[in-house]
């Protein structure tokens, strides 16, 4: 019978906090702020995208596969997300939305994670001038 191999001297990250208690209760109390403040919640929930018609069914249909991450950098235009859904179609096998949901996806994608669109989500975070 095998046997099971002794883990309770392994090290881990938490087991050496005492040896820097500054810099793992700063980590932590940065962590509850960032989590427990509301705008980053709301942010972290809808990555930047604009309270608008579509992003509900964004966040859910798109964010069905894909890290939302994944889906607000890419910056397409509203045709190159018509073609990506229907390669996702045709390649993927992913399942057809129905027309309004596909049009209410599209146009919210077009509109708000296009190439326009991705740049002034990043300038309002500071990341571009």
């Amino acid at each position: 019978m095998p046997t099971v191999p002794d883990v309770t001297n392994v090290m881990t990250p938490l087991s050496v906090s005492w040896l820097c208690p500054t810099i793992w209760g700063g980590a932590l109390l940065s962590a509850v702020l960032i989590i427990a403040t509301p705008a980053a919640t709301e942010d972290w929930e809808t990555f930047g995208l604009p309270d608008a018609p579509g992003r509900e069914e964004v966040l859910i249909y798109c964010g069905a596969c894909h890290s939302m991450a994944l889906v607000v950098q890419q910056g397409l235009t509203r045709a190159q997300w018509a073609d990506a859904l229907d390669w996702m179609y045709e390649e993927q096998g992913m399942a057809v939305l129905e027309p309004e949901v596909e049009t209410l996806v599209l146009d919210y994608l077009g509109t708000h994670v296009d190439p326009a669109g991705q740049k002034n989500r990043l300038r309002a975070r500071g990341v571009l001038p």
